[in-house]
């Protein structure tokens, strides 16, 4: 009886330590999840911290794309200082380098030291493509026309001019053929109509036996002692301290001449080269063509109102 009353307590022991066991090791089973849980509900949220802070790390440096802008102008840093705020007022901001002749902005544009230039129009472009093999292109929006017109200290009419007097024209393919287009709109001279960037060699009838001249047309103003007229860019007369309304006749081809800013082919859409293009287009910049280019600029959105 005893020998069952042993094994009965044993048994009972046994089945006791059996379930004190299974209890513990439930127990730490549980806790092992529980850590597991916590330790990858931890991965999870570093996972997703790296994930939200790489992804605003790209849209920071998606917006933050050309947060400079490295600008060529030739000769008209004050145009840029006209539209700084509006250019501020966009997001963007603008390093400034200015040129001293006509090329020089583009050649810079093809090396890299630039982003964008702003001087030139898009007969000129054309001429410096052809020329250079590059494919440089004009934004969009364009800025404005320049008023482009025959000079002179000598006449006051075309009707003034003498056999064989001497005509200074823009040293550049594309404003040496606006000259030209311009004396022949004045019957003076006849030229090859084949020809589309022509020349002084391409003249097929010169009634007066007019005489050629060339010089960069930054520099042309100051030949007017020198010859019967220049054929240049109003803007020019007034950046020489002259006045640019004060001409003998003027071409009538404003907008094909219109003047923009120009980049590498690759940026043609860039949000920054176009958003910039936009900037400009202010009263600001109207109103400064108005005050210091003395209207010899037409700017493009109230040109085609």
């Amino acid at each position: 009886m005893a020998e069952n009353k042993s094994d009965l307590f044993l048994d009972r022991f046994l089945r006791f330590k059996r379930s004190k066991k299974e209890k513990i090791m439930k127990k730490r089973f549980l806790s092992v999840l529980l850590a597991a849980a916590m330790v990858g509900t931890m991965l999870v949220g570093c996972g997703s911290s790296s994930s939200s802070k790489s992804s605003d790390d790209a849209k920071t440096e998606s917006s933050d794309e050309k947060k400079v802008i490295k600008l060529g102008v030739r000769d008209n840093a004050d145009q840029v200082n006209a539209v700084m705020d509006a250019i501020e007022a966009a997001g963007y901001k603008v390093d400034v380098t200015v040129f001293d002749d006509s090329n020089q902005p583009n050649v810079a544009l093809g090396e890299g030291s630039i982003d964008i230039n702003w001087y030139q129009h898009e007969p000129f472009l054309k001429a410096y493509n052809d020329a250079n093999g590059t494919d440089f292109v004009m934004v969009e929006p364009k800025t404005a026309a320049p008023l482009f017109a025959m000079y002179s200290e000598k006449i006051k009419s075309v009707d003034e001019l003498k056999d064989g007097d001497t005509i200074a024209l823009c040293s550049d393919a594309s404003n040496k053929a606006r000259g030209l287009h311009l004396l022949e709109s004045q019957g003076l001279i006849t030229l090859d109509d084949s020809v589309e960037t022509p020349t002084q060699y391409d003249i097929k009838e010169n009634k007066l036996n007019l005489k050629f001249i060339e010089a960069d047309m930054q520099v042309l103003p100051q030949s007017l002692p020198d010859v019967a007229a220049i054929l240049c860019a109003a803007a020019h007369m007034v950046n020489a301290g002259l006045d640019g309304t004060d001409y003998v006749c003027a071409s009538d081809d404003a907008e094909t001449y219109a003047v923009g800013f120009v980049v590498r082919k690759e940026d043609k859409d860039a949000e920054w080269a176009t958003g910039l293009a936009k900037a400009v287009q202010c009263d600001a910049l109207a109103d400064y063509y108005k005050t210091e280019k003395k209207g010899t600029m037409v700017p493009m959105w109230e040109l085609n109102k």
